[in-house]
């Protein structure tokens, strides 16, 4: 079976935060004693919220598919604002959620989860979005690769 682009990102991350609690509850591998976990919690969610819209945003303004199960149908290739310091801010923004859950569950089984969607993304979503763009945007495409990571 073919994953490639099958399953939303935003979806994948809701049911990844589902399985992070559930293995903090089940399977507490060891619990994380920090003084104002919440806090830290809280503002790492901030900044993932923050990196997550920003990238939103500057698709709005480039008038262009949002859709990541459809990236062939992108009009413009979007490489400014926050795309000057990550290609994909959007799941950056998603890692940066399932860190502040890591960190508000207080529980080290739940970095299982988040190494499982690093690697889903890697390989189902982000190569098959940059093979695409890169049919659409050639050279253009290929250097700003070389400018700017993948992840940060």
């Amino acid at each position: 079976m073919n994953l490639d682009l099958k399953i939303p990102p935003m979806a994948l991350m809701i049911v990844a935060i589902v399985l992070m609690k559930l293995l903090a509850e089940y399977y507490p591998v060891y619990h994380i004693g920090l003084a104002d976990y919440k806090m830290l919690a809280a503002l790492i969610l901030l900044c993932g919220v923050v990196v997550s819209v920003s990238g939103v945003r500057a698709f709005k303004k480039s008038q262009t598919t949002m859709n990541p199960l459809s990236p062939g149908k992108a009009t413009r290739l979007v490489i400014s604002g926050i795309y000057c310091y990550s290609r994909n801010p959007m799941y950056l923004g998603f890692l940066l959620v399932l860190i502040s859950a890591t960190v508000y569950l207080a529980s080290l089984s739940s970095i299982v989860v988040i190494l499982l969607f690093i690697t889903y993304m890697n390989k189902f979503q982000i190569t098959p979005e940059e093979k695409a763009l890169k049919e659409l945007f050639g050279e253009t495409y290929q250097a700003y690769t070389k400018k700017v990571r993948r992840w940060l």
